[in-house]
């Protein structure tokens, strides 16, 4: 079996986080975009490790990509989970690897947040583990799930990764501020790792709605209000919509749809079979079972549509996915760039990913490889999208529904 081999950047990024812990930090967060490998990453960080340690994510879908990803780097490990999410996992690595790395007593474990905040502080995981690693860390708040899951591991060091360090609430992944953070590692931008061909170009359309948002609030954690938010789409013919768009831009193609609630995904599914396209809905009430399975057939081409609601849109990590489309508006940032990345990992033949936004995501948010500055402060809530630095004016074609900046007399597409 042929080990990974870490990219330039990544052995980078590795340097400098030892450097930043040597130097005396705690807690480091590593800021890589969508789809440029932070799970391979850590996981190499943890297989040279000589003491315990413990990867945290927060759905199973998550887990078990950090399973797989130890198990390619030949290391056994943990899964601390149900039953069915360890039976999972061995069976993706028997399917990839032709053996199972599940190793009940390793000093490397796996684990989903909601276990391990089920446990008494006192339990031996606790008070072994040398080192946390948090996916998908831009949920790190001292006392909210995840930072008192780490504050659990009181002899630990700890590495956040993320692709987006902002949160839609304005609050500061700082230990000065709401978070645990001491020292923030920032890798290179989308656009770069775009230009060296290890993301995959895109292209947006954004063809015209009738939604109307006047009566849709902001919720506290400053996204929209989840019931207002589920009426004004389902009051628009958005739902109609994304299936004929899909039709028409990227009939055959592999995709995900972002549906605002359950109700929706599966009419959407049912549309998408309607006219012919293998769909099928999917969301936290599915069973554990029946999502990996249908993970697998969407890979395998057996299904062209997974209609999900905000389960694939962080650390999805799928490149047979060609096209999303957007059905559910967001005022998150980075929950946009989340669900924008499915569509960029590279594949055979795939030459560009390609977004279908029905509700103006793109027009809210700008484009993702936009150049952006990083910061663990607060900020004050806004329109622009946060940290970017040279905000580009976007329009749809009215022929086409192609987005391109407003300094283009002409649409490319």
């Amino acid at each position: 079996m042929t080990e990974p081999i870490l990219r330039d950047y990544q052995q980078e990024a590795e340097r400098r986080i030892y450097e930043a812990w040597y130097a005396g930090a705690r807690n480091v967060l590593l800021v890589l975009p969508s789809g440029s490998g932070k799970t391979v990453t850590f996981a190499n960080i943890q297989r040279r490790m000589t003491a315990p340690s413990v990867a945290i994510a927060h759905r199973q879908e998550l887990v078990s990509q950090i399973s797989l990803a130890l198990a390619r780097y030949n290391v056994r490990h943990q899964i601390v989970g149900q039953p069915a999410l360890i039976r999972a996992c061995v069976n993706l690595h028997g399917a990839e690897l032709g053996t199972s790395f599940y190793k009940a007593t390793s000093q490397v474990a796996v684990a989903g947040v909601d276990t391990l905040i089920r446990r008494k502080p006192d339990d031996f995981i606790f008070q072994r583990t040398r080192l946390w690693v948090c996916d998908e860390a831009h949920h790190l708040l001292v006392g909210n799930k995840w930072g008192r899951t780490v504050e659990m591991f009181p002899n630990a060091f700890g590495l956040g990764v993320t692709a987006t360090p902002v949160r839609a609430d304005g609050k500061g992944l700082g230990r000065h501020h709401d978070g645990v953070v001491d020292v923030m590692i920032i890798g290179p931008s989308m656009r770069d790792l775009i230009t060296r061909g290890y993301l995959a170009e895109y292209r947006v359309f954004a063809p015209p709605n009738d939604l109307d948002m006047s009566d849709v609030t902001t919720s506290a954690g400053g996204d929209y209000s989840p019931e207002p938010l589920r009426k004004a789409v389902r009051r628009s013919h958005i739902h109609g919509d994304v299936v004929a768009h899909y039709l028409r831009l990227a009939a055959g193609k592999i995709g995900v749809t972002f549906a605002v609630d359950v109700e929706s995904a599966v009419e959407m599914a049912a549309a998408y079979r309607q006219q012919g396209v293998p769909a099928e809905a999917v969301s936290a009430e599915t069973p554990d079972h029946i999502r990996f399975k249908l993970v697998r057939m969407l890979a395998n081409g057996e299904l062209k549509q997974l209609v999900n609601v905000d389960l694939f849109g962080e650390g999805f990590d799928l490149p047979a996915i060609e096209v999303c489309s957007m059905a559910r508006p967001t005022q998150s940032y980075g929950l946009y760039v989340q669900q924008f990345g499915r569509a960029l990992r590279p594949s055979e033949g795939k030459t560009h990913g390609m977004i279908i936004d029905h509700v103006g995501n793109v027009l809210l948010h700008g484009l993702p490889d936009a150049l952006r500055s990083w910061t663990l402060d607060r900020r004050e809530r806004r329109t622009k999208a946060p940290g970017e630095d040279t905000p580009l004016p976007l329009r749809s074609c009215t022929v086409c529904a192609g987005v391109y900046e407003r300094t283009k007399t002409t649409c490319p597409y």
